[in-house]
């Protein structure tokens, strides 16, 4: 049916869903964290490795320089300083996490030409007695001790002085042949950073901050490893390079328990001479095998990253940017992207009002756009491969690559100010400003032109991206022709199955015309053109929110099923789910959640219900599940629970391969003041009373904007004999809902519609006016 106005208890129970809606988002927002919890580890389990070749506003990087240089490895006598910057937050201060960690540190049998320091601070109280409560401590390890150098009055752990004073106190007290940073604490992605200070108000390190650090301080890192959830970003890398070749991080939240100390300090101790790659894949297989003795390894990543080789890749995902603006032009281009973006695999996955970390990997990005950006995929395919040099997942994190990177899934403008003050990709911040249905021409006719003027000037770009775009020619063409890698690069990448796409593209950058076959590379690919890129990104028209109206149609049929075709608008759908509610003799409206268990054809526009009269159980106990998360593997599913008395969330996930649900732990989920993601995550476990959630709303009550009742309805202990099941629901009146999100995010309500079941038997009906 076309939208129209709606009456009596057909609005009012379509209220109840928007206020759902909303609480649902609220539930997302809290819960974005800890995607690495797991119980089922038995033969479900598997983990894969492989091995592959104060706030300044904008980026740092135009001022910088590397200070890296070559050095060869191998040399026995090698000295190292190992940096730990230990930012302790409620990590310390609840579970005494940190004071873990330092004790692997101690355990770890350090030779004498490896010095450990680090700075304590950031937290409200230490479980050990060798640090100040509500002071920055300096120690160093010694003999297996931690021995105080110096206790400094408490200053941010989240302002880029204090850790870039710290660095050079340990490069200055501790000189070594090599060094290595690591930084210890909660994290946020690109979007918010990491290191967030208990003692100062949640002030953490912004990426524009930590590159400041890094600049004002001058020491050249061989390895920077984050022991921290959602860290290994394009946007931190580009972050670190040139101050430090490799990179450790996890795209996916981390456990508190965090990296194995003991492990990878001691293979330093005896391989002095080791490369940061051999150091990062020692961090990496200790730490996937630290998780798996937690139960926690089927959501678990880390990587190391190749700084080195990230310019190339830079520069391929600022051409994959400009494309992808290009098809925003195209209604059926920009929905097939939005969909293959959606169906993307993120990390600490939230949603709502309040922020979204967006972070979806760069690789299975490239995949599942690669039908649509054709020009730009599959190089930045390639050049990822030669970033990421070692990564490992878990089983329900298939289709990491090792690299993640922002895309506005969720976005809200508080979302696009975050991304807009840590980057200069002009076409990816004009993407992301479309998304968040706030494009305007002028300003970014302005924003284009202005971009332009600063190339051209005498000083050149701020941040040496705008070559890319208006003098790509020069620059990029000449890392594809360099003499002594081209034979090699060719004969790789021959194996790709996009290999005409790259001689298309290569093809293109060096032509007279600088014209590619979508016509509107050529500004980016020749070095005559650089305003013509301008030209072209001025003349944009995008498809905007509210362009077209949809409309579709709803029906039962003699089979009882509910049919939804939508009539106009296909384009814009992105999504088509379903609401469950449970009607309690007309009295009250029992929330039971949202799920995809659909029949689809988004080519022709028809969807219909799947109700069998079953929704989800753990323990026999019916659950109030959310969809919260999907790929073509699995679906990811929150869960509101009590755990021994303690509220917190479920995380559960369906198998399609296996066919069936698997329950992958609990976490309390992200600080809704500091964003950062929860680590307080941990399997279930034996003995756990675990009481189950619902919101129940009241049909009767006239105020619209009345919060639900939360309600526990089901009870159980779990044991290693608990499942996850569907289960018949029994006789009772259940409301039916689709729901239609467009590419923009908005949400279409349909009429719902009532799946009666009486003795078994399913009928379905219209609510009466």
């Amino acid at each position: 049916m076309e939208e129209k106005k709606k009456t009596g208890k057909v609005i009012k129970i379509i209220l109840i869903l928007l206020a759902v809606f909303i609480l649902c988002t609220f539930l997302l927002v809290m819960c974005s964290g800890g995607e690495e919890d797991e119980t089922e580890v038995s033969d479900q389990k598997t983990s894969t490795s492989s091995q592959t070749g104060a706030d300044t506003g904008k980026k740092v990087s135009g001022d910088k320089e590397s200070i890296l240089s070559d050095s060869a490895y191998g040399d026995p006598n090698t000295s190292w300083t190992v940096m730990l910057y230990l930012c302790g937050t409620d990590l310390e201060t609840e579970n005494g996490f940190a004071t873990e960690n330092l004790e692997e540190v101690c355990n770890a049998d350090l030779d004498e030409k490896v010095n450990f320091v680090i700075e304590a601070g950031g937290t409200r109280k230490w479980k050990t007695g060798e640090l100040s409560n509500g002071k920055l401590s300096r120690l160093h390890v010694e003999d297996g001790e931690l021995c105080v150098d110096e206790t400094c009055p408490s200053s941010s752990m989240g302002e880029a002085g204090t850790l870039k004073d710290f660095i050079k106190w340990g490069a200055s007290n501790y000189p070594a042949d090599r060094y290595m940073l690591v930084l210890w604490d909660h994290g946020g992605g690109s979007l918010f950073g990491i290191c967030t200070d208990e003692l100062h108000d949640g002030d953490g390190l912004t990426l524009n901050e930590l590159e400041k650090a890094l600049v004002d301080a001058q020491v050249p890192f061989e390895v920077t490893g984050f022991d921290a959830c959602l860290m290994s970003t394009l946007e931190t890398a580009e972050a670190l390079q040139g101050y430090s070749r490799y990179m450790v991080a996890s795209e996916e939240t981390e456990p508190g328990t965090g990296w194995n100390y003991t492990s990878w300090l001691s293979y330093l101790s005896e391989n002095k001479g080791c490369s940061g790659k051999d150091l990062g894949r020692s961090i990496v297989d200790s730490y996937m095998e630290k998780c798996a003795d937690y139960d926690l390894d089927n959501m678990a990543t880390l990587s190391v990253c190749d700084l080195a080789e990230l310019p190339e890749l830079s520069a391929a995902f600022r051409r994959y940017s400009g494309e992808l603006v290009m098809t925003t032009q195209n209604e059926t281009d920009f929905q097939a992207v939005v969909q293959g973006a959606s169906k993307s695999e993120s990390y600490g996955e939230r949603s709502g009002e309040d922020g979204t970390y967006d972070m979806v990997d760069l690789g299975d990005l490239m995949n599942n756009t690669k039908s649509v950006l054709k020009e730009t995929s599959s190089v930045v395919q390639k050049e990822l491969a030669d970033v990421v040099v070692y990564e490992s997942h878990g089983r329900y994190r298939s289709k990491a690559t090792g690299l993640s990177v922002f895309y506005p899934k969720y976005i809200d403008s508080d979302v696009y100010e975050a991304y807009e003050s840590i980057s200069d990709n002009t076409a990816y911040l004009e993407y992301a400003s479309i998304m968040n249905d706030d494009w305007d021409a002028g300003y970014w006719d302005n924003t284009w032109m202005e971009a332009y003027e600063d190339y051209d000037s005498d000083e050149g770009s701020s941040g040496g991206f705008f070559d890319f775009f208006f003098n790509g020619g020069e620059d990029y063409s000449a890392y594809w022709e360099d003499e002594e890698d081209t034979e090699t690069e060719d004969e790789d990448y021959e194996e790709e199955e996009d290999y005409e796409d790259y001689e298309e593209y290569e093809d293109d950058a060096s032509s007279d015309s600088g014209q590619s076959s979508g016509g509107f590379m050529g500004g980016y690919f020749s070095a005559d053109h650089g305003e013509d890129a301008v030209n072209l990104f001025q003349s944009l028209q995008p498809v905007q929110s509210g362009d077209e109206k949809l409309s579709f149609e709803q029906y039962l049929d003699d089979d009882n099923i509910l049919n939804l075709q939508i009539t106009s608008g296909l384009d814009r759908v992105k999504d088509v789910r379903f609401t469950m509610m449970y009607d309690n003799d007309g009295e009250d409206i029992l929330y039971m959640g949202c799920d995809t268990d659909i029949y689809a054809d988004y080519d022709s526009g028809e969807f219909n219900d799947n109700f069998r009269g079953t929704w989800i159980t753990i323990g026999d106990e019916f659950v109030c599940a959310e969809v919260i998360d999907r790929t073509d593997e699995y679906d990811l599913y929150i869960i509101p629970a009590k755990v021994n008395g303690e509220d917190t969330f479920i995380r559960a996930v369906y198998d399609y391969d296996k066919e069936e649900f698997s329950v992958l732990g609990t976490y309390n989920g992200a600080d809704p003041e500091t964003n950062q993601s929860g680590r307080d995550i941990r399997p279930l476990k034996a003995g756990d009373e675990i009481d189950f959630i619902f919101y129940l709303f009241d049909l009767s009550d006239e105020n619209e904007d009345a919060d639900p009742e939360e309600v526990i309805l089901g009870s159980i202990v779990w044991s290693d004999d608990t499942q996850m099941t569907d289960e018949e629901v029994g006789d009772g009146k259940f409301y039916y809902m689709f729901e239609i999100e467009d590419i923009f995010g908005n949400v279409t309500y349909c009429d719902p519609v009532i799946m009666e079941i009486e003795d078994g038997q399913i009928s379905a009906y219209e609510i009466e006016e």
